[in-house]
């Protein structure tokens, strides 16, 4: 099997990147969801160490969970990532602050899954787990995940946005399964509610007209996403696993009730 490409979340904050760059890491404890994703559960805290490291600790337990490789305040990140895990199995984690206009554009990216024994199911817990880590980073400013809510929507102008259909269709299934039933649909699954969390799905599920076959719209705010699109679709696990080929069609929405398009 070909190696799994990095998986790449994004959020947006109402800070600069000097600004971001300290929510994420001297206030990483206040924000992190250790009740759902941590080693020792509630009552945890997590913090950076001045020898380089990510900690959690609870009573008299700690876990590491990285050590840093970059550390440039308002740039970059950069983490040998292990977290429950031995030392010498660590992934590539990098987390860079860039302006956006008056905001920050957060951008992580995890790679290194040849380093997991089951590297699809590694990566399939990740693309769940990290949306959740920014969303969560964002809330500490009470803000919702790529979210720019107007606060009476129907009085809110129209924003451009990246409108894509998503086809996908059966490569190569377990013999005698329906793909539904492959070991490798979850990964399709995980995809759907990463796009879900991030607010860029509209719609998905199976055409009814061609076995296993299936179709999801996307809509990404901004214009010129489609490389982004093409990016995301591409890290879908049933993809990437040859369960599913995509094929990507932009689509230009004119009319869409409910929907600032």
């Amino acid at each position: 099997m070909a190696a799994l490409p990095p998986l790449h979340h994004e959020v947006k904050v109402d800070l600069d990147p000097q600004q971001a760059f300290a929510l994420f890491t001297s206030r990483i404890g206040e924000w992190w969801p250790l009740t759902r994703l941590s080693v020792f559960g509630p009552g945890a805290t997590v913090a950076f160490t001045d020898d380089g490291r990510l900690v959690e600790r609870h009573g008299e337990q700690t876990s590491t969970w990285a050590e840093v490789a970059e550390w440039v305040p308002g740039e970059r990140l950069a983490m040998m990532w292990h977290a429950g895990r031995a030392e010498d199995t660590a992934g590539h984690v990098t987390v860079t602050f860039s302006p956006y206009g008056e905001q920050t554009l957060v951008t992580l990216e995890h790679a290194g899954w040849e380093v997991y024994e089951d590297s699809v199911a590694a990566r399939n817990e990740y693309s769940g787990g990290w949306p959740t880590v920014l969303a969560a980073y964002a809330g500490a400013l009470g803000e919702a995940e790529d979210a720019d809510e107007a606060e009476d929507e129907d009085e809110a102008e129209p924003s451009p946005a990246t409108w894509a259909a998503l086809l996908f269709t059966p490569a190569q299934a377990d013999a005698g399964a329906s793909v539904f039933e492959d070991s490798r649909f979850p990964g399709h699954i995980a995809f759907l509610n990463q796009m879900e969390e991030a607010g860029y799905l509209v719609a998905a599920g199976p055409m009814v007209d061609q076995d296993g076959a299936g179709m999801t719209i996307l809509r990404l705010p901004g214009d010129g996403r489609l490389e982004e699109v093409e990016r995301l679709a591409q890290e879908d696990a049933s993809v990437t696993s040859g369960l599913f080929a995509v094929t990507i069609r932009p689509w230009r929405v004119f009319f869409a009730p409910g929907v600032v398009a």
